[in-house]
């Protein structure tokens, strides 16, 4: 096996485990609970979820979906989550190799997860995420900017923070209807990543795909179910979207476009 193999491998199993951890986090930060202190509970029953019951996956694929006291169904958002999760840590791995950038962005990966399961059930961006991860994600990355000797970076992470940012508080400050507070300091931590990644130029490609994305499934999601133009439909997830687009395809995608001019 080679050493490329089995970090991916460690990725993805790693990825499904703070997947697993990401459902927990989704499920009780807009309740107001802890996350740390508590088993989890099945939501039918009440049945406290035993480690075995809990393997990340695998359980439920064994369990085919129920709880094996009650055998309610399990929504598959979970099994969702934490491979999608998983598919991000191993992402990140291929994307930046092994070492502590992919660490970084597996990390911030994560939290996109966690933001966008958030914002699907409650419409929701809440502060309680999206300030630390600004706070941490900004120590993170000068603390890799040190350790790579690439000091540069930074002040296209801060360039990225007022490109990305800025256009969607203008956006919002326009039609406040449009565009909810949540995404607005989300964008900031967004931009703050993309800019130190690629610099200006990846930013605009991750911006220009979230309003793509979003335009494309939100007359999908309108045709689809019959509503209207008024209907909310939560922008964070196609934010998440096109952060990660940009992240692993922007710079091909830029270069090319770049040739065509």
């Amino acid at each position: 096996m080679t050493t490329d193999t089995f970090a991916a491998i460690i990725a993805f199993g790693l990825g499904l485990i703070f997947g697993s951890f990401a459902t927990v986090v989704a499920h009780r930060i807009p309740r107001h609970e802890g996350i740390v202190t508590g088993r989890s509970k099945c939501p039918s029953c009440g049945h406290e979820i035993t480690a075995v019951e809990n393997i990340p996956l695998i359980s439920y694929l064994l369990q085919r979906g129920r709880c094996r006291h009650c055998g309610a169904r399990i929504s598959p958002r979970y099994p969702l989550i934490e491979v999608t999760t998983a598919l991000l840590f191993l992402a990140a791995v291929i994307r930046y190799e092994v070492g502590v950038q992919a660490v970084v962005y597996a990390a911030f990966f994560w939290v996109l997860v966690v933001l966008t399961a958030i914002d699907l059930e409650h419409k929701l961006l809440p502060n309680r995420i999206v300030y630390p991860s600004f706070v941490v994600g900004s120590i993170a990355l000068v603390v890799l900017a040190a350790i790579d000797g690439e000091f540069d970076r930074l002040p296209d992470a801060a360039l990225g923070v007022a490109v990305f940012g800025g256009f969607l508080f203008v956006v919002a400050f326009i039609a406040p209807a449009g565009m909810g507070g949540g995404d607005v300091k989300l964008a900031f931590v967004l931009g703050e990543f993309l800019g130190y990644a690629g610099g200006l130029g990846i930013v605009l490609v991750a911006m220009f795909m979230s309003f793509v994305l979003g335009a494309l499934i939100g007359i999908v999601v309108m045709i689809v179910t019959g509503g209207s133009r008024k209907m909310q439909v939560p922008f964070g997830p196609f934010l998440a979207a096109g952060t990660v687009f940009a992240l692993m395809w922007g710079r091909p995608v830029l270069d090319a476009y770049l040739d065509t001019l």
